[in-house]
């Protein structure tokens, strides 16, 4: 086996240095036919052969050589993609079972809630409770899938109104509940981009707003500018204090309001945060302490 390698690599050589070979030959022939036409001595055109043919041999064994450490070099660079591929495909299965396990989870823990929703019809705290745990479940696996780079974004024309009226459904108890009232401005606008993921990053800010908004009102509206779509979410609730404005999108980062109140994760406005750089959305938060804080959605289209 061992000799076949060698015998392929030797060949591989002759191949690659076919054209220098061939050139010795063709000067040697041509001397030879010089020194016949001329009638000199044969052992003259031999001493010179002999000289220019260890020339020549040396010169092959240096080139192969260096042939010889090029093919090391490029048979070591290639195995090391191999294992980078391995390694790479490993870590891609890896992450498609830790999503799988995820989507397991979140789907059987769900049925649970909506059994206990059911059950527990007319306890209005417990069912919020409820729903609150159903939203962290949901911003687990979104959360999971965006870190885990799910390739499966589906950029279309999207209806901002009819995305926010679903949304608005959605948390319609939480509304009752916390005593809110909704402004909801309507325009029939239009943008373009993915709208299962602007739809959670809405999610995040609006379920934000409603947590430090009690007892308030929440403005809900979209315009164009320029060459974007800006949807606003703004509430009056307690507002964010300034030094908290640049690093509410930090991962893990609850505030002064956070540990206020006891209710963020500081995972949401992060996940918002994360999903905008991937839709190449802006995000722009004005606030004052104790009038509401304004977010604005800017949709590049």
């Amino acid at each position: 086996m061992m000799e076949e390698i060698k015998m392929d690599k030797l060949m591989c050589f002759l191949k690659k240095n076919l054209n220098s070979i061939l050139f010795f030959v063709s000067i040697n022939a041509i001397y030879f036919m010089v020194v016949y036409l001329n009638n000199v001595d044969l052992k003259v055109f031999l001493q010179g052969f002999e000289i220019c043919f260890i020339v020549f041999l040396i010169y092959l064994v240096i080139k192969y050589l260096d042939f010889q450490k090029e093919l090391s070099k490029d048979e070591k660079i290639e195995d090391l993609e191999i294992q980078i591929e391995n390694i790479r495909n490993q870590y891609i299965s890896w992450q498609k079972d830790i999503q799988e396990y995820f989507s397991m989870w979140v789907h059987q823990i769900k049925t649970p809630i909506t059994c206990l929703e059911i059950l527990t019809d007319d306890n209005k705290e417990i069912k919020m409770q409820l729903k609150s745990i159903d939203n962290y479940t949901n911003m687990a696996i979104n959360y999971l899938k965006l870190n885990l780079h799910e390739k499966d974004m589906d950029i279309s024309v999207v209806d901002v109104d009819n995305l926010l009226n679903i949304l608005v459904k959605k948390y319609s108890l939480l509304f009752i509940n916390s005593h809110i009232s909704l402004n909801f401005r309507k325009h029939d606008i239009k943008c373009i981009t993915d709208s299962k993921w602007l739809s959670v990053l809405l999610e995040q800010i609006l379920s934000n707003a409603i947590k430090y908004s009690e007892n308030s009102q929440i403005i809900i509206d979209s315009f164009k500018k320029d060459n974007s779509v800006v949807i606003l979410i703004e509430d009056h609730g307690i507002g964010i204090p300034e030094e908290d404005i640049n690093r509410i999108f930090d991962k893990g980062y609850s505030g002064f309001n956070g540990r206020l109140k006891q209710k963020s994760s500081g995972l949401g406005l992060y996940l918002a945060k994360s999903i905008a750089d991937k839709l190449d959305i802006r995000l722009k938060v004005d606030s004052v302490v104790g009038q509401g804080s304004k977010f604005y959605i800017i949709v590049n289209n």
